[in-house]
């Protein structure tokens, strides 16, 4: 069988991995490079114990009150488009605690395997950095420690296993010296993990070209069409692929693609900055800034801060009070600020529940879709690309796909 996957960031090239491994012949076709997109310059986290959905409860009383601050965590740009305020009024709606819940177990038991199936890729030598010394989440006050600790208890609840410590801030001072002292407590999840991003696609590219995978960057797909018994995928360029199945997971731009297949996908793009200094302070862990919602990643010779969620349409201008806001942010939990940083911009595909969309599209036999993962990309990716393979090869949906259908009532 012949699989053409659209899309060469980290959702598109686990895809590609494992349909490659299972046999198929498979064609990567990447707009830019691969890679480059939204997996580029993220956090690289890969946090079970964080896989829960953007919408949930107090999030819209947040949202009101940070649209006045060009700087907040979370920022949403009014614009003048009806498809733009449908998207508002559905994410309104799944602010609830219901389907936050509904929402947050699903992706745990989609999460069920992550850890293993990260270690399986190690043992069968894809190389890349990644890190196994947990994730703190730093809290500026008790208040909001507090409140966290309920959240993550609860999620215990639901099924997350992994090791939780509360600690007091003399405890998480200890845990990681780079801490300020205005730090008031924190959470230690143990279990988390991180990588490199930019390492995990470059990694998951080399197997796939070693498997013979035919693998193109500055592809820019424009139209899918049937084909026969079959498909054709047509670039930019005028490259024609015919494949029996297509999988198309490009981000914010699966959109326009399924539209024109007859499938909708209420997406925005949700926009994330980072910035990666070379060398200077470090930390001994992934620490998340609570408060801020900013994203710590040490790396070997670097320390990469994201986050920042900003719904405005598809621009990647660097807005550099988004950037100023994340090093405030470290001043006030770690004491110092990044100094000779790369600056970075992405990209994050939301729906309007937060879930991700994992399956057939519905209006083309033949056609699967993966995207909408947000900022959980790199730690969806491996559990997404084994579950939807044995849909695309086997024609056989695991339950676990089923919260995450292309044609669920958003």
């Amino acid at each position: 069988m012949k699989v053409a996957v659209v899309g060469g960031g980290v959702i598109g090239l686990a895809c590609a991995d494992r349909l490659a491994q299972a046999g198929a012949e498979t064609v990567v076709l990447e707009r830019d490079r691969l890679g480059q997109g939204a997996s580029s310059g993220n956090a690289g986290w890969v946090t079970p114990i964080l896989s829960t959905p953007v919408p949930g409860p107090g999030v819209l009383s947040h949202a009101f009150r940070w649209m006045l601050n060009p700087a907040s965590p979370l920022l949403i740009r009014p614009r003048l488009d009806l498809a733009f305020a449908s998207w508002c009024l559905r994410f309104a709606r799944n602010c609830t605690s219901k389907r936050f819940t509904d929402g947050a177990l699903a992706l745990l038991e989609l999460n069920a395997r992550t850890l293993s199936l990260f270690d399986s890729l190690r043992s069968e030598g894809v190389d890349f950095e990644m890190h196994s010394t947990g994730l703190l989440i730093a809290t500026l006050s008790e208040r909001e420690l507090e409140k966290e600790w309920e959240l993550l208890t609860q999620l215990r609840q639901l099924g997350y296993r992994g090791r939780l410590d509360l600690l007091s801030g003399t405890e998480v001072r200890r845990l990681e010296p780079a801490l300020a002292p205005a730090v008031a407590g924190g959470i230690y999840a143990a279990d988390e993990r991180h990588v490199r991003p930019e390492s995990l696609t470059t990694a998951l590219a080399r197997r796939l070209s070693a498997a013979g995978a035919d693998v193109r960057e500055r592809a820019a797909v424009t139209r899918i069409a049937p084909s026969g018994r079959g498909w054709v995928v047509e670039t930019r360029s005028g490259e024609r692929v015919v494949a029996d199945r297509v999988v198309v997971a490009a981000g914010v731009w699966t959109r326009r693609l399924v539209e024109s297949l007859g499938t909708r996908l209420p997406m925005e793009g949700a926009k994330g900055y980072s910035l990666t200094a070379a060398s200077g302070h470090t930390l001994q862990h992934a620490v998340m800034l609570h408060e801020a919602k900013v994203g710590c990643s040490p790396f070997s010779g670097g320390l990469r801060l994201a986050g920042t969620l900003e719904l405005g349409g598809e621009n990647l201008v660097l807005n550099h009070r988004r950037l100023d806001a994340i090093v405030g942010a470290a001043k006030r939990y770690l004491g110092f600020a990044l100094t000779g940083s790369l600056e970075w911009a992405g990209l994050r595909p939301l729906l309007p529940d937060g879930l991700p969309a994992i399956g057939r599209a519905p209006s083309a036999d033949g056609v699967f879709v993966a995207t909408g993962h947000a900022m959980l990309g790199v730690t969806l990716a491996p559990a997404t690309a084994e579950a939807l393979a044995t849909l695309v090869l086997e024609d056989q949906e695991p339950p676990v796909l089923a919260p995450f259908r292309v044609d669920r009532a958003y």
